[in-house]
């Protein structure tokens, strides 16, 4: 008879590491997952009671008593790996138990290590807040990490050890942003905005505010005070405000004005800034006669001149229902053509004596090929169909064109029509009224 000897006598081995469950499956093991795959809800249901239990467990096993009633450790995923971490179950639980971080530097000598020892982290402080970027503690060899005076036994370095680990010094959190406004003015002009500056960096003797998170604001904005002091005066340094205009925003008219007087503004010698904060109801900032420039009246009239050709641009387009993108050269080379078109848009005559060139068409016939043969200046009146400009073709309203002094430039002749160009110095637009088809003399 043969007889079936047993590979493991429990009666025999109590002692021994070796355990023996019978009858009994693991829930999470891969071949019961495999088994039970279309049943999702379940081993989810298995796996969230097995972490839930693993979590009172390890907390009870594993945690001070002292911390068991304001940390627990629980499991969290960082990718496909879960990883146990303390955490805190009470507001208060970092107040009562500050986290800290116990390590060892190596110096190569001992007066490094005693000037570290001295204003190191100080130092380190410093540049991390005046940078507004972390620090790296330099030299460490060893860490251990500690909630209140208990060594966390879940930390990074006390799980896996710490080498490789970088320890570094953050900055103090910057405040919030806040609403300001920023003006600027002569007694001829003002540049007026709203914006969002919050404090960019810091040190004992410089300032620097800034709207580089505010993205959706047309301007870049960054103010900087420079060697301040302080005494029984008040406070004295130097003062800088710079300005510019993002590039998304470069096509536009209104934005563009706006900087170019600011651009006159801040060189100005009779200029004033007031800076204030919106939010705190109160004037921080205030400066007069920051500019190198005592402007004369001849620079007043040209950035007037300017200004007020951009306003008829804006207001063209806005008439016609047409996109103008802000292009200066183009708009001083049209500046006539532009005056004409805003008058025709607020039903007002124009009169020009500056030269500017038309063509039209005409057929062929005796009177016209006279007409196109003649050499010396003459007069027509006519009507202004259209008016190409800004890369588009302006419809007109009814009209009366006058035109004096006229020269042909050129004439292209075709089968059935001549093509001419002329110029004239002396130019009558007359409108129609708006009652009536009569038209204004």
């Amino acid at each position: 008879m043969t007889k079936n000897n047993a590979l493991v006598n429990i009666e025999d081995n109590k002692d021994s590491n070796i355990t023996v469950t019978i009858n009994q499956i693991d829930e999470l093991s891969c071949d019961n997952i495999r088994r039970n795959c279309e049943n999702v809800s379940k081993l989810e249901e298995d796996f969230s009671e097995r972490l839930d239990y693993s979590k009172e467990i390890l907390t009870k096993k594993l945690l001070p008593k002292q911390l068991q009633s304001d940390f627990e450790i629980v499991p969290k995923y960082h990718g496909n790996k879960v990883d146990f971490e303390a955490s805190p179950i009470t507001s208060d639980a970092y107040d009562k138990f500050p986290m800290r971080m116990n390590y060892t530097m190596k110096f190569d000598n001992i007066e490094e290590a005693q000037k570290f020892r001295e204003n190191g982290l100080a130092d380190l402080i410093k540049k991390a807040d005046e940078t507004g970027k972390p620090v790296e503690i330099p030299n460490i060899t060893s860490m251990k990490e500690f909630l209140g005076e208990y060594e966390n036994p879940v930390g990074h370095a006390n799980k896996y050890g710490s080498e490789g680990i970088k320890l570094y010094i953050c900055p103090k959190p910057l405040p919030p942003a806040q609403n300001y406004k920023i003006e600027i003015f002569n007694p001829d002009f003002s540049f007026n905005i709203n914006t969002k500056l919050r404090l960019k960096s810091k040190s004992n003797d410089n300032i620097v505010l800034s709207n580089y998170e505010s993205i959706d604001e047309p301007y870049s904005i960054e103010i900087s005070l420079n060697d301040m002091n302080k005494d029984e005066n008040g406070i004295s340094g130097k003062f800088n405000i710079k300005i510019l205009l993002k590039e998304e925003y470069y096509d536009s008219c209104n934005y563009s004005r706006e900087i170019i007087k600011y651009n006159y503004l801040i060189e100005d010698y009779d200029n004033h800034i007031k800076i204030s904060n919106i939010d705190l109801g109160k004037n921080i900032f205030s400066f007069d006669n920051c500019g190198s420039i005592k402007h004369k009246k001849s620079d007043i009239k040209k950035l007037n001149r300017t200004i007020n050709l951009i306003d008829k641009v804006e207001f063209i387009s806005k008439v016609k229902n047409i996109d103008v993108k802000y292009d200066l050269k183009e708009f001083a080379r049209n500046e006539e053509l532009i005056n004409l078109v805003y008058c025709e848009c607020i039903g007002k005559n124009y009169n020009s004596k500056k030269s500017m060139t038309f063509t039209d068409k005409i057929p062929i016939n005796a009177e016209t090929t006279k007409f196109c043969e003649q050499k010396n200046k003459f007069n027509i009146i006519s009507q202004l169909y259209y008016v190409d400009l800004f890369g588009v073709r302006i419809e007109m309203k009814d009209n009366k064109l006058l035109l004096d002094n006229c020269l042909i430039e050129s004439i292209k002749k075709t089968k059935k029509h001549y093509y001419y160009k002329i110029t004239s110095n002396s130019i009558k637009f007359r409108v129609k009224k708006k009652k009536g088809s009569e038209i204004n003399e």
